[in-house]
């Protein structure tokens, strides 16, 4: 019996356990090793974060996986030693026919001064239940929202959450007395989305009375500001951020990532330079063929990259010839409150350029939002 190890059991590795088990039944063992024993959906985490889901009901146990004969290890990956097929952990070794890196990211606020002191990161889930906490108790101030660096997945998440914000404080009779601000070291709200997205989110900002700052290079955090260069200061009295990113140790410590420290793949079959290697989702580095940046980072490509790579060692491990191509293709279902939400589509790899479609924020795009939560919670774990 072969033996496939994933590290990591955020979306892409849940889908490629899930998928690979499928296929292979009993001819394939299955293990998937994470740090931590639960899953915490963050799609629903802007819902999380104004009250609308509790904390049990957007978190499912990993050993839940156990059921559909996939193998959890809760442990800490200590090391990665691809030229003898083994991983080992802070308690076990673990050897494996295929690999599958995916680890996402770790949040480094301890980068940025004043970060742990004064904000809250909005991409944590014990910081969004803070944030649910402080925001139930906020009835009159400046609330500011920034995005430390980038890059960062998922990037219409931050503005997901002020356009929440703003509903929240608007069905509570408050929004007169509550300043929100949206700092972003981005030249337009998700530019690689292209000039469409970034303008439909202004215009969503600048009707809802949402400040924009673009182009702003956060230095710190203080008790009562944002700290910019060029001795520019934003004021406020809540500060909720997203933490700058980074790869897991145990990947910065190998020769797979490149200069930023992401896994360096084929876009197309995430395959990385060692054989029987892979890596998808937060923790790879893709360069979109067209513009020469790197694709954006979101669940949903962790998703159909981990449904890629499954396949394709099924095909191996059957004797066949990989035949399935992950080719950029992804959806977004963007909260924008009052019980709507925007829909858009894309596929990074077409040429001359990414197609993108947008639709207008709608009650049946929040409804399939909601759907998609719940299919994915009950179907995946």
């Amino acid at each position: 019996m072969q033996k496939t190890l994933i590290l990591g059991g955020g979306i892409g590795g849940i889908v490629a356990s899930n998928v690979l088990k499928k296929v292979m039944g009993q001819d394939m063992r299955v293990t998937v090793v994470d740090r931590k024993p639960d899953y915490h959906y963050p799609g629903a985490f802007p819902l999380l974060m104004t009250g609308q889901r509790n904390p049990e009901s957007i978190s499912r146990a990993l050993e839940r996986l156990n059921r559909k004969k996939i193998e959890f290890i809760c442990d800490e990956i200590m090391d990665i030693d691809s030229e003898r097929n083994r991983v080992f952990t802070t308690q076990h070794t673990l050897t494996y026919d295929h690999l599958i890196i995916a680890l996402g990211v770790e949040y480094r606020s301890e980068s940025m001064p004043g970060f742990n002191d004064y904000a809250l990161n909005a991409y944590e889930f014990e910081d969004v239940i803070k944030i649910n906490q402080r925001i139930q108790g906020f009835y009159s101030g400046k609330i500011v929202f920034f995005i430390s660096s980038l890059p960062i997945k998922c990037p219409p998440a931050p503005y997901e959450m002020v356009l929440m914000s703003d509903s929240f404080f608007r069905q509570r009779g408050l929004r007169s007395k509550v300043e929100l601000t949206m700092v972003t070291p981005e030249v337009s709200p998700e530019p690689l989305a292209g000039p469409k997205v970034g303008q439909s989110v202004r215009k969503m900002l600048t009707e809802r009375n949402i400040e924009l700052v673009t182009e702003a290079k956060i230095l710190g955090v203080e008790k009562d500001a944002l700290i910019l260069d060029h001795g520019m200061v934003i004021k406020g009295d809540m500060f909720i951020g997203i933490a700058p990113h980074w790869t897991p140790k145990v990947l910065r410590s190998t020769n797979l990532v490149d200069s930023n420290g992401f896994v360096e793949v084929t876009p197309s079959t995430l395959e990385t330079g060692l054989p029987n290697v892979y890596a998808i989702g937060d923790a790879t580095a893709i360069k979109l063929p067209v513009i020469g940046a790197y694709a954006p980072k979101a669940g949903i490509f962790a998703h159909y990259q981990g449904e890629v790579v499954a396949r394709n060692i099924a095909c191996l491990a059957q004797g066949l010839i990989p035949k399935f191509r992950y080719t950029g293709k992804g959806a977004c279902i963007m909260h924008t409150g009052f019980g709507r939400a925007r829909y858009s589509s894309v596929h990074y790899f077409t040429k001359p350029a990414p197609f993108i479609t947008l639709l207008r924020p709608s009650i049946p795009s929040y409804l399939a939002k909601i759907a998609f939560e719940k299919y994915w919670l009950n179907c995946w774990l």
